[in-house]
């Protein structure tokens, strides 16, 4: 009796980490600078709230996060299709989980999404945590800029007017912090 009970919580847990398996954001994804930011917050919590998901819209239109108030390794793994779906009515694209806990689970063909190479610290500096996230493939280098990739903006991509109106769009959907954005607009105007 005690084997055909283990078989059965064993078929079960199995059938429930495939189901969720389809949840986890696979493929390319360039994290904008506000959503890294997100991302850090995210993870490093706070005392008593352990990160324990956060689901984003491949398109970066919406993301949301959750805690754990029980603490690390001690909540009740929650049915994240019911979060995707909440998500994916307010954002403009599908929803899926970029990580769980402490670890990014979205595959991009660098991250594994799980493991080691996968886990993210909550006592590393922001910038320890970008450096893992240029690591893994969703940050874009220093050298890209802010509009656009470099070797993009060197190129002609219309008038100046266009550009800073492209470049305040970014900044009011709070894909450039206005440091970011002071810098590409000087680079535009000076150009």
């Amino acid at each position: 009796m005690k084997k055909l009970l283990a078989i059965l919580v064993l078929n079960l847990l199995l059938i429930s980490s495939s189901a969720n398996a389809g949840s986890i954001g696979t493929g390319p994804l360039t994290l904008s600078p506000g959503m890294a930011d997100y991302f850090i917050k995210y993870l490093k919590g706070g005392h008593g709230k352990a990160p324990m998901m956060l689901i984003l819209a491949k398109d970066q239109s919406f993301s949301q996060y959750w805690y754990c108030p029980a603490g690390q390794g001690n909540c009740t793994p929650s049915n994240p299709e019911i979060w995707i779906k909440k998500c994916e009515m307010k954002a403009t694209s599908e929803c899926f989980i970029f990580a769980r806990s402490r670890t990014v689970r979205w595959k991009n063909g660098i991250n594994p999404g799980k493991g080691k190479e996968s886990r993210f610290n909550s006592k590393w500096s922001d910038e320890e945590i970008k450096a893992k996230l240029r690591e893994l493939g969703f940050l874009g280098t220093e050298s890209e800029s802010f509009v656009t990739k470099k070797e993009k903006t060197s190129t002609n991509l219309g008038n100046t007017v266009e550009q800073l109106e492209t470049l305040t769009k970014l900044y009011e959907s709070g894909a450039l912090t206005e440091e970011e954005f002071k810098e590409a607009k000087k680079k535009i105007l000076n150009d």
